[in-house]
């Protein structure tokens, strides 16, 4: 655990020292490139879990990382975490809930197939995701 913790906290800092190096913001770098970094064993976990056929575990074990908000708003000191927010991130945020009823709701309505093989839903995700980048860059640049 504390190995995690440290690996997480060298992570922050260097994606801040590339944010300073580079000369843009600080949610430009940390927002993707942090996520996809610290989110990289998650994915190789539940690509495993799918080929498997563990589906369970697949979804389910994503649903586990919101309950990490509540640890970072534990470990944040100078009050609510949530009311620290800038309002670059908020981008970000409405992302992430746009995303999440898509996934609610391609888990209601289930699909057999989408575009190149993929869940329409899946296709959603990552037009979504590109396009916050993208909006990212060009705000920040």
């Amino acid at each position: 655990m504390s190995l995690m913790g440290g690996a997480g906290y060298v992570i922050a800092r260097k994606a801040s020292e590339i944010g300073d190096r580079a000369q843009v913001s600080a949610t430009l770098v940390g927002v993707p490139a942090t996520a996809a970094v610290t989110s990289l064993p998650k994915l190789a976990t539940t690509v495993a879990a799918v080929r498997l056929g563990a589906l369970q575990l697949a979804v389910g074990g994503n649903t586990f990382d919101a309950l990490f908000l509540i640890a970072s708003d534990v470990a944040y000191r100078e009050g609510s975490l949530y009311h620290a927010v800038l309002p670059q991130n908020y981008l970000w945020i409405v992302s992430a809930l746009l995303m999440t009823g898509i996934l609610i709701g391609g888990l209601i309505l289930r699909q057999r197939r989408g575009p190149g093989r993929i869940g329409g839903e899946s296709m959603l995700l990552l037009l979504i995701y590109a396009g916050s980048v993208a909006v990212q860059v060009l705000v920040a640049g």
